[in-house]
């Protein structure tokens, strides 16, 4: 087994990013990036469901694909279940390599338990696109005035290479070997003000962002502001914030607030406000539409990708982070922070402990669902 406290990826100095934030941003610029592709298209996604944007996006593909671009595209079986035949039809038509991650078997139930979180597009092994969005009109507004508040991180440069490697590493466990040529990198280590690290997750086999954003919290001096939907967190997470506003670190959470896709987990979350809370820590609750990002920024280091930072993440999903030291995103990363806080209800400790009767209810209910997944997933985890 391999061991499981080292990172798989090294830390790359010569990159470049760009924080796109909601939908008419980040798919504007990854459509963009596709008509622009000449050699080579790798994507992959949990949510991928038919509809407007995903028109567009097979639309364009096609047409790549038509340019002689090598296209591979990954998907997850359960999350794509909203694709519809005559859309898969299209890509395989085309000539599109077309891979369903892990279908679901009733026979084989703890085994399918375990879904590719991830969403990761490359285009010709420099440009690439990484965070929490899915391929569904969900994400726009010009679909739907609700549309899901969301970010995506444009990537050029060295690290390229290594989601694009990340991706063949996937891709090899479910079908044919994919040989894709990755250029030797060397490193500049004498750099030190940019830099950025890939980082995994496989469950248990392997969880590098877990333990990353772990330490980096710990370590943290300033501030540790993070937004994340489904906060079903292990207690490592929730204890390394406790003790990081003990040191009088300013930490701030933003959870969804009135809108959710599953109202039952944003419960779940508020089952934990109460001893945050008395740990001096600011929570606050999204209000203009259901908020989907997935980021934590301790200092001068932050992280943004596919991980929730939940349970599902620690022992169960494929997930894919970036880990970034660079001061052009930081700041974008904190403005993008800073608006996101003026759009948010403050949560007040003593206002919470007032709650209703039914909103007590509701938590432990939902804590309830929680524990019986918790125990199914340690049951079948593999």
């Amino acid at each position: 087994m391999k061991n499981k406290k080292t990172y798989r990826y090294p830390w790359r100095y010569n990159n470049k990013f760009q924080i796109l934030v909601d939908g008419t941003d980040y798919f504007s610029s990854m459509v963009n990036e596709i008509k622009k592709a000449q050699t080579r298209i790798l994507l992959e996604a949990y949510l991928f469901e038919s509809g407007n944007v995903a028109d567009i996006f097979i639309k364009e593909l096609c047409a790549a694909k038509e340019r002689n671009v090598d296209i591979f595209i990954l998907l997850d079986e359960y999350g794509t279940k909203g694709l519809n035949d005559r859309d898969k039809g299209k890509l395989t038509t085309a000539g599109i390599e077309l891979l369903l991650y892990n279908p679901a078997s009733f026979f084989h139930f703890g085994r399918s338990l375990k879904r590719d979180h991830r969403k990761l597009l490359t285009i010709d092994g420099h440009t690439a696109f990484i965070g929490g969005a899915g391929i569904t009109d969900e994400f726009t507004p010009e679909v739907t005035k609700n549309y899901w508040h969301d970010v995506m991180l444009k990537a050029e440069g060295d690290i390229v290479s290594d989601l694009t490697h990340s991706f063949n590493n996937v891709w090899n466990k479910q079908k044919t070997i994919l040989k894709i040529h990755n250029e030797r990198i060397k490193n500049n280590s004498s750099q030190t003000k940019n830099k950025a690290r890939v980082l995994v997750s496989s469950g248990t086999e392997k969880n590098e962002i877990i333990r990353a954003i772990i330490a980096r919290i710990r370590a943290s001096k300033k501030q540790v502001w993070l937004t994340s939907p489904y906060f079903i967190s292990s207690w490592k997470i929730r204890r390394a914030l406790r003790y990081a506003a003990k040191k009088g670190v300013d930490v701030r959470l933003i959870f969804p607030g009135p809108y959710s896709d599953h109202k039952w987990i944003t419960y779940g979350i508020q089952r934990y406000y109460q001893r945050l809370l008395k740990a001096n820590i600011a929570i606050y609750e999204f209000q203009p539409r259901f908020t989907h990002a997935k980021i934590i920024l301790c200092d001068n280091w932050f992280t943004t990708g596919s991980s929730n930072f939940d349970r599902w993440n620690q022992f169960l999903n494929l997930d894919i982070n970036i880990e970034i030291y660079d001061q052009q995103s930081h700041k974008e990363i904190t403005a993008l922070f800073k608006a996101d806080f003026l759009e948010s209800r403050l949560v007040i400790l003593n206002q919470w402990r007032s709650r209703s009767f039914i909103q007590h209810l509701k938590e432990w209910f939902s804590g309830l669902i929680i524990n019986v997944l918790g125990f199914i997933i340690r049951k079948f985890k593999r």
